[in-house]
């Protein structure tokens, strides 16, 4: 079932029942802002968690244990939620690779979106290994929020949840192609239900003409103005385009970052996308 447009009304959200699942279930009101009112609650056993421990123990009889601890958690998710006023539903937990499960749940049900944490894991493992965030938004056929970062704060001891995405410049990163259109849509509808700023932030390519370019961008801007964003700024930025808009991401100090997929066929991320989920300190929405 397809997203309707660029409504945010109804999330998909995966938990991992970690610290960081009880940090993201506090941050979630927070999307209210933009008009989120039905929340999805998804949790996948991991396939490789239950042949650990099933050694020497029947598989149907862990899986079954596994899955009512999990559905307690969950609950306890969707009360605290229901207390904050979304609309909650619980999906049954099963065994299976949790990316998988995310993108196909939210394809079921027709989700607007999936919002999943990024746990904080090391840098190598994450080049070696990826995440749980990345594999969502590279298989997922609409757009994902990847919340972040979950980290200790200086001279803490626990995590932190991060800051509302909504509090600063919303940062669009175009790039003045067909892809752009889902990216100016999802951050015109954030901009215009935040009153937050928007910046509109193109990378030229190497040979690209900068007039030509900050021309067409500026008629993105007009776009996004008529269609209900307040405050709208267009950028021309130079250099290697992932770093670029994590550098712009941080001097304009911008919470969160809209960025198409810019894979082949629209779905799957691009170099450029992989880079910036991978690498932000902020929120980051891949738009489909």
């Amino acid at each position: 079932m397809e997203p309707s447009g660029c409504s945010y009304r109804h999330a998909l959200v995966g938990l991992d029942l970690s610290r960081v699942s009880d940090l993201l279930v506090s941050w979630l009101p927070s999307l209210q802002r933009v008009g989120t009112r039905v929340l999805t609650l998804v949790h996948a056993i991991p396939l490789e968690e239950v042949e650990h421990v099933a050694a020497g123990y029947p598989v149907d009889r862990l899986e079954e244990e596994l899955r009512q601890e999990a559905l307690e958690r969950l609950k306890a998710y969707a009360a605290e939620l229901r207390s904050r006023g979304f609309e909650v539903e619980i999906l049954r937990p099963v065994a299976g690779v949790p990316a998988v499960v995310l993108a196909e749940e939210a394809a079921r049900l027709g989700a607007d979106y999936i919002v999943v944490a990024e746990r904080g894991q090391g840098w190598l493992r994450r080049i070696l290994l990826g995440s749980t965030s990345e594999e969502v938004a590279q298989i997922a056929d609409r757009s994902v929020l990847v919340s972040k970062p979950y980290v200790r704060a200086e001279g803490e001891r626990s995590l932190q949840a991060p800051g509302d995405p909504w509090g600063g410049p919303l940062l669009a990163a175009l790039a003045l192609d067909e892809g752009d259109e889902p990216v100016l849509c999802r951050a015109v509808e954030a901009a215009s239900r935040t009153g937050a700023r928007l910046v509109l932030l193109h990378v030229l390519e190497e040979g690209e003409d900068e007039e030509e370019a900050r021309r067409r961008l500026e008629e993105l801007a007009e776009r996004a103005r008529s269609r209900g964003a307040g405050e709208v700024e267009a950028m021309v930025a130079k250099g290697k385009p992932s770093r670029a808009i994590l550098g712009e991401a941080a001097r304009l100090d911008a919470n969160i970052i809209f960025i198409g997929a810019g894979g082949e066929r629209g779905r799957e991320l691009g170099t450029t996308a992989e880079a910036v989920l991978r690498r932000a300190k902020v929120h980051v929405l891949v738009c489909k």
